[in-house]
């Protein structure tokens, strides 16, 4: 995983301003994080942990476009995971506080980790 260093463009003995990530850097920041959180995350927490270098709109469509290319699932409307993470822990313990609430999400879980369960075992 790699910290992202953000340009500075004006320093003080007061304040730093620096320049925040352009558009095609913000999925891999997002999927860092899953990566060093190892579980599932609400847009609270994902917002929260971007305030300060992303706005809600550019995470809105990272995540959208996360979503899409399949590196992340989407498994409530505010709760995301990065499939490669789950376990059969983590699913049960989401089900059972109702956080996973279609059955695409939750079919897309199982999906994901028969087929991680499969490439496994070639390796």
């Amino acid at each position: 995983m790699r910290k992202m260093k953000l340009k500075e463009i004006y320093e003080d003995e007061e304040v730093v301003v620096e320049v925040g990530p352009h558009d095609d850097e913000i999925p891999e920041l997002i999927m860092d994080l899953f990566k060093k959180k190892q579980r599932p995350l609400t847009w609270q927490q994902l917002r929260e942990h971007f305030s300060a270098i992303i706005g809600e709109d550019r995470l809105r469509r990272a995540l959208r476009q996360l979503v899409s290319e399949e590196r992340l699932v989407q498994l409530n409307r505010t709760t995301y995971a990065d499939p490669e993470t789950l376990t059969p822990e983590i699913i049960e313990e989401l089900e059972n506080k109702r956080r996973i609430s279609s059955t695409r999400a939750r079919n897309y879980i199982y999906d994901a980790m028969k087929k991680k369960s499969i490439n496994g075992e070639k390796n």
